[in-house]
């Protein structure tokens, strides 16, 4: 992967993105920021601003590694969707016949569920379950958020699991879109179906065939100085450091405590090189360098909205507030659908999906582009920096 200087030769103005990434580490609203922007395959602009460690002063880089969080999300979708494409399942299939706990669900304050879960369920967040955002509106998320709290560095998914499928849902199956861990759920759904680790999966299934090196559940010693700082915003400090090295749940070689949990939802690492990697591959509808990951109709399927109308306008239940008009969702991304209604600069079918610490990436098919953002703050969508980067990179576009 290498950075067009000009941008010229792709069509592509890359000062208003570089402007975009001062003003913001420069008011101390992120310790650093990478940004990339690919079209026709060529990257078009990649510059790095800050600092990935404060303390040390060590800079963002162009190989510097970051909690990817959420950004998970699409890269379990594809996963899972490889072993439809073998045969193994339909969406519409019922998932209790891999996890029957599954059969036996009820729902808040309304009894045993009405309806099976199905696999597009759990794909699309319409399943029911929750992530415990908001514990003061729905009271089962007091039980996920004391759940995340004491348990996710020290439990598998599997163990994770059967707790987390003992609480209700907070919607009957099909009714609600609501943000969840129903993509953890695929990510199990992944191991038991293949009946391969999640992690040895996505290695031999996804991150070997498209080169994706730096991409892992956990970050190895030997890479432990690439490693960006995680920070955030508390009362006292709007750029507190929040998470050492020596109690990262990504990094077992100084704690010597094993990373067990691999989150489908939100456990992976990796570079804003690898993402694109990956990203790239959605956009050639599946393939990537000759080597084909899904196909193409796989990819349509995954990139149209799956939502009926009722369950529209998205609202992120505690992640961001208000709704997000103008979009649906697919099997693992966020769709455009009526850009004149979005919040930002964008196109019709244009689709993506950020992480927690303020990572985000989108494809848009209709101008052959691939737009990443990297940075690790607290909480996510604190700052307008996704929409601020959407609009400069269409403000860029010759």
């Amino acid at each position: 992967m290498t950075a067009t200087q000009s941008g010229l030769s792709c069509g592509f103005s890359q000062g208003g993105i570089d402007r975009m990434m001062r003003d913001y580490v420069d008011a101390g609203k992120s310790a650093g920021m990478l940004t990339l922007v690919s079209r026709h395959g060529q990257i078009a602009h990649l510059s790095c601003y800050g600092q990935a460690d404060i303390e040390s002063q060590t800079p963002i880089r162009e190989d510097t590694i970051f909690r990817i969080y959420s950004m998970t999300k699409p890269i379990t979708s594809v996963a899972l969707m490889t072993l439809m494409e073998r045969g193994h399942f339909q969406l519409d299939d019922t998932a209790k016949r891999w996890i029957p706990a599954l059969a036996e669900l009820e729902v808040y304050q309304q009894g045993k569920i009405e309806s099976d879960i199905t696999i597009r369920q759990l794909l699309t967040h319409t399943a029911g379950f929750s992530y415990g955002f908001e514990p003061d509106k729905y009271p089962v998320d007091q039980l996920y958020a004391k759940i995340w709290r004491e348990r996710i560095h020290d439990q598998s998914m599997e163990q994770l699991l059967q707790t987390l499928l003992e609480f209700p849902l907070v919607a009957q199956p099909g009714t609600l879109w609501h943000y969840s861990i129903a993509t953890d759920i695929c990510g199990y759904l992944v191991e038991l179906i293949s009946g391969m680790p999640f992690a040895d999966y996505l290695q031999q299934f996804i991150f070997d065939p498209l080169g994706m090196v730096d991409t892992a559940f956990e970050v190895s010693a030997d890479k432990i100085d690439r490693f960006a700082t995680l920070y955030g915003c508390r009362e006292d400090d709007p750029l507190a450091q929040l998470e050492r090295n020596d109690s990262s749940p990504f990094i077992s070689a100084i704690s010597g405590i094993p990373v067990r949990l691999h989150s489908g939802g939100g456990g992976l690492t990796s570079t804003a090189g690898d993402y694109w990697r990956f990203a790239q591959m959605m956009l050639n509808r599946g393939e990537l360098d000759g080597r084909r990951i899904i196909q193409p109709e796989t990819v349509a399927l995954m990139t149209r909205n799956h939502l009926p109308e009722n369950l529209l306008p998205l609202d992120f239940n505690g992640v961001a507030r208000g709704d997000f008009s103008g979009y649906g969702f697919g099997l693992g991304y966020c769709i455009n659908m009526d850009p004149a209604n979005t919040a930002a600069a964008g196109s019709r079918g244009d689709f993506g999906w950020g992480g927690m610490a303020d990572t985000y990436c989108w494809i848009d098919p209709a101008q052959r582009l691939v737009a990443i953002l990297m940075q690790q703050y607290l909480p996510s969508l604190h700052h307008p920096g996704r929409r601020d980067f959407r609009n400069a990179v269409y403000q860029a576009l010759d």
